[in-house]
């Protein structure tokens, strides 16, 4: 199989994990926010504006890349197939980035995503989770016949419901999910053709703890 096939089929497997956690979906209707200031002085988040959970400046003292945006956005659950059904009550979209040539758009391997659900009950939670983290161990174990150790999954790093996904080849990246109460929060760092990233996978543990602490 030649190298331009093998990426782009580990891509489509990828991919697989944000269709079953309706991450696609949300990042896609994300792409419409209008960029938005969190104040980096909150203790703790709010689900009404989806700000203050983590910011920018935040992010550049963790990776020291300055320039770096923030933007945030409530989505409406009902809006997002399956998901009011699921017993889903707040819904939110952060994107912390850098701008190619001062527009809108996210830099390649300079972005940060993070989806927050909040649930009406930690069993709701756990069921998307669950799924989640279903879909991605088959992933990461088709990826690791493909490319060996370049695909890992670890498990428990951001609390007893997490796991990191990391993907050191074919411009994927790395992404981190877990459950926090009532609330399930992905966050995921994409990576450039050359395989640069915002946040590599400590770095990224490192930004979901920060959010983590900052859950209402």
């Amino acid at each position: 199989m030649k190298n331009s096939d093998t990426y782009q089929h580990i891509a489509n497997s990828y991919t697989q994990i944000i269709l079953m956690s309706m991450i696609c979906v949300i990042v896609l209707l994300a792409m419409s926010c209008a960029n938005q200031s969190a104040p980096s002085d909150t203790s703790a988040g709010t689900y009404e504006s989806c700000q203050g959970f983590i910011d920018s400046n935040m992010i550049e003292n963790l990776t020291g890349v300055a320039g770096l945006i923030e933007r945030a956005q409530a989505l409406d659950s009902n809006a997002i197939p399956g998901l009011a059904e699921s017993g889903a009550d707040n819904n939110c979209i952060i994107e912390v980035f850098r701008t190619v040539d001062s527009t809108d758009e996210p830099s390649p391997g300079d972005s940060l995503i993070i989806q927050i659900v909040q649930f009406e009950t930690n069993e709701q939670a756990l069921l998307l989770y669950n799924s989640a983290l279903a879909s991605a161990l088959i992933t990461t174990e088709q990826l690791q016949e493909q490319i060996g150790d370049l695909a890992v999954i670890q498990q428990g790093l951001i609390g007893s419901d997490s796991y990191l996904m990391d993907v050191k080849t074919g411009g994927i990246g790395a992404m981190a999910v877990y459950v926090h109460e009532t609330a399930f929060i992905s966050m995921s760092s994409t990576a450039d053709s050359e395989g640069n990233t915002l946040l590599d996978a400590g770095g990224l543990t490192a930004a979901a703890l920060m959010v983590k602490e900052r859950l209402p």
